[in-house]
């Protein structure tokens, strides 16, 4: 079978309506072919100690962008520094180049030092975040320089610099993520990375999931659409415009840096026409906590990831002088956070961008996650995808049996990731008619086969309503022996718990510490959404606020083994990879340009998980929408039963013939929350549950308990696939 074209796909996406398949020439400088984008340029390296601009085809430079707040309090907007990477010929005005944007943090170089201890950080004093927005002076132009004039003079160590932790990884490297525009820039994209305020080279506090972070991006964005001031140094005042700009601007990245394209997407800001967020978070909230409970050993994490990126809040160069000022906002957002013990709470709100009073959107939207992902989970995906909905801007999911990851390299049935979303950008940033629009609602990667099947809707329509076999009467079971359950099984497993163990801790549990539930469906279901639980429980410590109650549902053969695609790695979920026999054109350095695609490898399990779910006992009768999960005062009734709705983390799912779902019902989840100590605030270690305060018995009427699917049909038919 020959290779499928772009104009193929989109032939099978728009099933009878049909394209014309033809190469066509844009006028200028860019080139198209099958609706995509075509090499146009030679790519140099930016990493070559002895780079220069003369002669290249990219030119490289960085900016300082001006915001408009002051976080760092000296007075005076905070600059926030950008790498640029535009092509020579936009440059020289031969066209206006779109930009590629990404916004990772960690590009600018991670603070290890106090991954560990960061407690060294705290001023134990409480912070105001009003004094943020307080009114600061903004920089008057000295001058100006143009882009070829910056060029020319650009110093390759502003880019290529070594950060104090530099020996501790990758991560050490000046704007560690810049090659990964080597594809799109060849092809006539300009790029741009900026880690924002905070981080090393810009100036400002590193303010993890704040507006003002967001603002900070929002405002390189302005930049590039000519609605803003930048600079050529932090101290000239010398301003450069991005004149080479045609005014359509993408945002990408993964994880962090995927977050961030969703915030800056929801104000609104003229210019960003699409974003592709990888593993990006929607709502801080729904990272640490799920349904009124913390789902991390501690509600707290943004003062955690906001240190760890924070190179520029430092007062020396060798980042062991803290600034008292940022250790006291560390200290208060992580004492905020943290005595919620859980709950929805304003300090959460501001971190929530999925609020109907934060959607602004006016852009398009292709989001990206792993179903295999256990740090950003699927949960993120679905609100992103929701929030583009409720604003009425097109919307595209892509769900693969990944973990945490981009899928740059990675095989769609036989076509590699990088020409998707060249269609993608190349139909958005550049206005090519290849029906990249009408792509499917969903693309999904099969758990059978690997095979990405197209969905029409998110969730699925149907909805199947199932009741566990044989379940009567109530059954009792206790937190209490949860901790020397976990200690027993890690001893039997080198003392860890792994990813690859999940479904055999959970299997093994005892009687007394979890319910367990057969469900038979009909063979061939695919699971297309979040499954629900529904179910009456009581306990006997309703008095208190935090009591974690976990669901588990999974995928059990009646007899053997099957094929899955299993998470290797704690946390991040990294699946098994195969390099295939397919080659793409990468335009790399390499002798002939060609590098071979990579797909996900199926390992045998005799039952796999395929979702989760955690509430509050605290927490009954609130919905699917995390605000519901306020704070409540202890004081429901011991013996009177409540109602639960467990929503568990979204998925894509097929159930084979031969299989049934189990489900386990258990309360405190030790993979997710650590049972035995953690650090307090202070630094000093301390029991996360006392043994006796929070051990508690649940009564669960199982009679009352039904498990409510969406489904759906997928069509593994949308775009026809090479033979390996």
């Amino acid at each position: 079978m020959k290779k499928t074209t772009f104009v193929t796909l989109v032939l099978c996406l728009l099933c009878a309506f049909a394209f014309a398949a033809a190469a066509e020439e844009e006028p200028g400088f860019l080139r198209v072919e099958n609706g995509m984008l075509q090499p146009v340029l030679e790519w140099t390296d930016l990493r070559d100690e002895d780079y220069t601009n003369e002669g290249s085809d990219i030119l490289r430079f960085c900016v300082w962008v001006e915001t408009d707040y002051d976080t760092d309090l000296d007075g005076r907007a905070d600059l926030v520094r950008a790498l640029v990477q535009v092509p020579r010929a936009a440059a020289e005005g031969r066209y206006k180049a779109a930009v590629l944007y990404n916004p990772t943090p960690y590009g600018a170089g991670t603070v290890q030092r106090y991954l560990t201890s960061i407690e060294d950080l705290y001023t134990k004093e409480y912070f105001d975040q009003s004094r943020f927005y307080e009114p600061c002076e903004k920089r008057e132009p000295a001058g100006s320089m143009t882009t070829l004039e910056a060029a020319a003079q650009a110093d390759p160590m502003t880019w290529n610099y070594r950060t104090p932790d530099a020996d501790l990884g990758p991560e050490g490297i000046g704007f560690s993520y810049a090659e990964f525009h080597l594809y799109y820039i060849v092809r006539g994209f300009a790029a741009v990375d900026a880690c924002g305020i905070g981080t090393y080279g810009s100036e400002g506090f590193e303010l993890c999931g704040l507006k003002l972070e967001r603002d900070s991006h929002k405002a390189v964005v302005e930049w590039l659409t000519g609605d803003r001031r930048a600079f050529t140094d932090a101290t000239s005042n010398i301003e450069i415009k991005a004149d080479w700009c045609s005014g359509s601007v993408a945002m990408t990245g993964c994880s962090y840096g995927g977050t961030l394209p969703f915030e800056v997407a929801v104000t609104g800001v003229r210019g960003l026409k699409t974003i592709i967020p990888f593993a990006g978070i929607a709502s801080w909230y729904d990272y640490t906590n799920a349904q009124g409970i913390s789902i991390l050993n501690q509600s707290n994490y943004a003062d955690y990831l906001a240190s760890s990126n924070a190179g520029g809040t430092f007062l020396d160069g060798d980042w062991d002088q803290p600034n008292p000022e940022y250790g006291s906002w560390l200290w208060t957002i992580a004492n905020e956070q943290d005595k919620t013990n859980g709950d929805y709470a304003p300090v959460w709100e501001q971190m929530d961008y999925t609020t109907d009073e934060e959607n602004r959107i006016a852009c398009s939207a292709l989001v990206v996650s792993g179903m295999n992902d256990l740090n950003v989970t699927t949960r993120h995906a679905e609100l992103m995808a929701e929030a583009f909905r409720k604003a009425g801007q097109t919307v595209k999911l892509v769900l693969h049996q990944g973990g945490h990851m981009t899928l740059s390299g990675y095989s769609v049935n036989g076509m590699v990731w990088e020409e998707i979303m060249n269609l993608w950008l190349s139909h958005y940033l550049y206005g090519v008619e290849n029906g990249a629009e009408r792509l499917p609602a969903v693309m999904a990667q099969s758990n059978i086969d690997g095979v990405y099947e197209a969905y029409d809707s998110w969730p699925g329509k149907q909805i199947l309503t199932l009741k566990p076999e044989g379940a009567e009467g109530t059954t009792v079971i206790t937190s209490g022996g949860m901790g020397d359950y976990s200690e027993s099984f890690q001893e039997d497993h080198q003392n860890n718990l792994t990813v690859d163990d999940q479904e055999e801790f959970y299997t093994r549990m005892p009687e007394k510490l979890a319910c367990k539930y057969r469900f038979d469906l009909p063979a061939g279901t695919t699971i297309q959404g979040a499954a629900e639980l529904r179910v009456m429980l009581d306990s006997d410590r309703q008095d208190l606020d935090g009591l974690m109650i976990s669901a588990v549902l999974m995928d059990v053969a009646d007899q053997g083994t099957f094929p899955v695609f299993a998470p290797a790695e704690e946390y991040g979920g990294t699946v098994a990879v195969r390099e295939l026999n397919l080659q793409y054109r990468f335009d790399s350095d390499t002798a002939d340009g060609l590098l071979n695609m990579m797909d996900f490898v199926q390992t045998n399990k005799d039952r796999r998980i395929i979702s989760f779910a955690w509430t509050d006992l605290q927490n009954p009768g609130c919905g699917k929408d995390s605000s519901e999960y306020v704070y409540q005062d202890p004081g429901l009734i011991s013996g009177t039963e409540q109602a639960y709705t467990f929503y568990f983390l979204p998925m894509v799912y097929t159930v084979a013939e031969g299989h049934h779902l189990e489900l386990i019902l258990t309360t405190w989840d030790p993979y997710r929350v650590q049972l035995d100590a953690w650090f307090s605030l202070d630094g000093s270690l301390e029991t996360y549950l006392d043994a006796e305060t929070y051990t508690y018995n649940m009564t669960v009427n199982n009679e009352s308990l039904e498990l409510v699917l969406p489904t759906g049909t997928g069509n593994p038919d949308w775009l026809d696939r090479p033979e390996a």
